[in-house]
């Protein structure tokens, strides 16, 4: 039930024993530059070129919010749950072929002034995943490290264009 991915998102993460203050760090990083729109209007660019779809965006409020639709369907799980019905059926039993099919990755942005002279940026990454019989029935934060650095690399890059109006 949709109550249940919610609490999984929000708990705290457990699997290769990353730690929420493990994965802040992953997913935080400091600019030296209070301005707050230019970050955004950075990240807006950098979300657009990694394929994110930009739902809001508040420079004053120092938010951003997008998300991605993806194909989610892995050839091995789809073989598995066939392999799993016909045994089910030699058996003389049914087995329900469920597999993943859709996935919504979504994005959160936070910007926050550190001190006079630098801006902290938080973002998060979750995905949503919907099975073959369309049901929301996976929610998990991304925890992946190379995701955050390919974003904060792009984003680096954004903010010294932004910053240099290049």
């Amino acid at each position: 039930n949709p109550n249940d991915h919610a609490i999984k998102i929000g708990a705290p993460p457990t699997e290769d024993t990353k730690t929420i203050s493990s994965l802040r760090a992953l997913q935080s990083r400091n600019f030296q530059t209070l301005n707050t729109e230019n970050l955004i209007q950075a990240s807006t660019a950098t979300l657009l070129d990694l394929g994110f779809t930009v739902e809001e965006a508040s420079e004053e409020y120092g938010v951003l919010t997008g998300s991605k639709d993806r194909d989610a369907v892995e050839a091995g799980q789809v073989a598995l749950q066939i392999f799993l019905a016909i045994l089910a059926a030699i058996g003389g039993n049914t087995h329900e072929v469920m597999y993943d099919e859709t996935q919504k990755i979504n994005v959160t942005l936070v910007v926050n002034e550190i001190d006079e002279t630098s801006s902290q940026i938080r973002v998060i990454f979750d995905r949503h995943i919907t099975n073959n019989r369309g049901q929301l029935w996976k929610a998990d934060v991304i925890t992946e490290a190379e995701i955050y650095q390919l974003f904060f690399e792009k984003l680096s890059a954004s903010t010294f264009l932004e910053e240099n109006k290049l």
